[in-house]
Protein backbone atom coordinates (compact mmCIF):
# COMPACT_ATOMS: atom_id res chain seq x y z
CA UNK A 1 0.00 0.00 0.00
CA UNK A 2 1.71 3.48 -1.20
CA UNK A 3 1.16 6.21 1.61
CA UNK A 4 -0.43 9.58 0.69
CA UNK A 5 3.05 11.20 0.63
CA UNK A 6 4.53 8.78 -1.83
CA UNK A 7 1.05 9.41 -4.30
CA UNK A 8 1.14 13.10 -3.91
CA UNK A 9 5.31 12.69 -4.84
CA UNK A 10 4.36 10.64 -8.16
CA UNK A 11 1.98 13.17 -8.70
CA UNK A 12 4.29 15.56 -8.53
CA UNK A 13 6.58 13.79 -11.26
CA UNK A 14 3.80 13.39 -13.41
CA UNK A 15 2.60 16.55 -14.13
CA UNK A 16 6.75 17.71 -14.53
CA UNK A 17 6.86 14.83 -16.73
CA UNK A 18 3.74 16.19 -18.86
CA UNK A 19 5.23 19.43 -18.57
CA UNK A 20 8.56 18.85 -19.51
CA UNK A 21 6.99 16.90 -23.03
CA UNK A 22 4.84 19.68 -24.18
CA UNK A 23 7.93 22.26 -23.16
CA UNK A 24 10.03 20.40 -25.89
CA UNK A 25 7.08 20.65 -28.28
CA UNK A 26 6.65 24.43 -27.72
CA UNK A 27 10.50 25.29 -27.70
CA UNK A 28 10.96 22.71 -30.62
CA UNK A 29 8.30 24.39 -32.86
CA UNK A 30 5.82 21.64 -32.51
CA UNK A 31 3.38 23.50 -30.64
CA UNK A 32 3.77 27.12 -32.54
CA UNK A 33 3.30 30.57 -30.55
CA UNK A 34 -0.66 31.20 -30.36
CA UNK A 35 -1.39 27.47 -30.67
CA UNK A 36 -4.23 25.65 -28.31
CA UNK A 37 -3.25 23.03 -25.96
CA UNK A 38 -5.24 20.12 -26.09
CA UNK A 39 -8.18 20.22 -22.77
CA UNK A 40 -6.97 18.47 -19.64
CA UNK A 41 -9.21 15.97 -20.71
CA UNK A 42 -7.43 14.73 -23.89
CA UNK A 43 -3.53 15.70 -22.37
CA UNK A 44 -4.88 13.40 -19.04
CA UNK A 45 -6.09 10.66 -21.44
CA UNK A 46 -2.62 11.18 -24.00
CA UNK A 47 -0.15 11.01 -20.85
CA UNK A 48 -2.01 8.19 -18.69
CA UNK A 49 -2.39 10.67 -15.82
CA UNK A 50 -5.24 12.10 -13.74
CA UNK A 51 -7.40 15.39 -14.89
CA UNK A 52 -5.71 17.51 -11.89
CA UNK A 53 -2.24 16.40 -12.86
CA UNK A 54 -2.45 17.95 -16.32
CA UNK A 55 -3.77 20.64 -15.25
CA UNK A 56 -1.05 21.22 -12.89
CA UNK A 57 1.59 20.68 -15.81
CA UNK A 58 -0.17 23.42 -17.37
CA UNK A 59 -0.28 25.55 -14.89
CA UNK A 60 4.08 25.01 -14.50
CA UNK A 61 4.62 26.08 -18.16
CA UNK A 62 2.01 29.44 -17.02
CA UNK A 63 4.23 29.75 -14.28
CA UNK A 64 7.56 29.82 -16.87
CA UNK A 65 6.01 32.10 -19.35
CA UNK A 66 5.35 29.59 -21.74
CA UNK A 67 1.42 29.46 -21.72
CA UNK A 68 -1.43 31.29 -21.06
CA UNK A 69 -4.78 30.01 -19.54
CA UNK A 70 -7.70 31.78 -20.96
CA UNK A 71 -10.61 30.81 -18.71
CA UNK A 72 -13.42 29.05 -20.28
CA UNK A 73 -11.34 29.27 -23.48
CA UNK A 74 -7.93 26.53 -22.72
CA UNK A 75 -4.11 27.36 -22.62
CA UNK A 76 -2.55 28.96 -25.40
CA UNK A 77 1.66 28.92 -26.37
CA UNK A 78 2.72 32.40 -26.15
CA UNK A 79 4.56 34.15 -28.36
CA UNK A 80 7.74 35.32 -26.84
CA UNK A 81 9.20 36.57 -29.78
CA UNK A 82 7.11 39.41 -30.90
CA UNK A 83 5.50 40.40 -27.84
CA UNK A 84 6.16 40.92 -24.18
CA UNK A 85 4.54 38.24 -21.74
CA UNK A 86 1.22 38.59 -20.96
CA UNK A 87 1.08 41.34 -17.87
CA UNK A 88 1.46 40.07 -14.48
CA UNK A 89 -1.89 41.43 -13.45
CA UNK A 90 -3.74 39.93 -16.79
CA UNK A 91 -2.11 36.55 -15.13
CA UNK A 92 -3.33 36.59 -12.17
CA UNK A 93 -6.91 38.04 -13.59
CA UNK A 94 -7.02 35.15 -16.16
CA UNK A 95 -6.13 32.34 -12.87
CA UNK A 96 -8.17 34.24 -10.77
CA UNK A 97 -11.13 33.45 -12.99
CA UNK A 98 -10.05 30.02 -13.46
CA UNK A 99 -9.48 29.03 -9.81
CA UNK A 100 -13.54 30.56 -9.34
CA UNK A 101 -14.76 28.51 -12.32
CA UNK A 102 -12.63 25.22 -10.26
CA UNK A 103 -14.53 26.38 -6.77
CA UNK A 104 -18.13 26.61 -8.50
CA UNK A 105 -17.57 22.93 -9.35
CA UNK A 106 -15.67 21.98 -6.43
CA UNK A 107 -19.01 22.97 -4.98
CA UNK A 108 -21.66 21.36 -7.03
CA UNK A 109 -19.74 18.01 -6.36
CA UNK A 110 -19.50 19.01 -2.45
CA UNK A 111 -23.06 19.60 -2.33
CA UNK A 112 -24.29 16.29 -4.04
CA UNK A 113 -22.16 14.80 -1.78
CA UNK A 114 -23.41 16.11 1.48
CA UNK A 115 -26.65 14.90 -0.14
CA UNK A 116 -25.39 11.25 -0.75
CA UNK A 117 -24.01 11.51 3.19
CA UNK A 118 -27.63 12.50 4.37
CA UNK A 119 -29.35 10.07 2.60
CA UNK A 120 -27.00 6.98 3.15
CA UNK A 121 -27.63 8.30 6.83
CA UNK A 122 -31.19 8.36 6.92
CA UNK A 123 -31.07 4.72 5.56
CA UNK A 124 -28.97 3.87 8.22
CA UNK A 125 -30.89 5.49 10.90
CA UNK A 126 -34.08 3.49 9.82
CA UNK A 127 -32.68 0.38 10.12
Amino acid sequence: MRDEAGADEQKVHASRRVAAVLRADIEGGKLRAGARLPSYRALADQYGVAHNTAQAAVRLLQSEGLVTIRPASGAYVIDRTDAPLASTSQQLRDELAEVRDQLKEVRKTLAATEETVSGLLDRLMQD
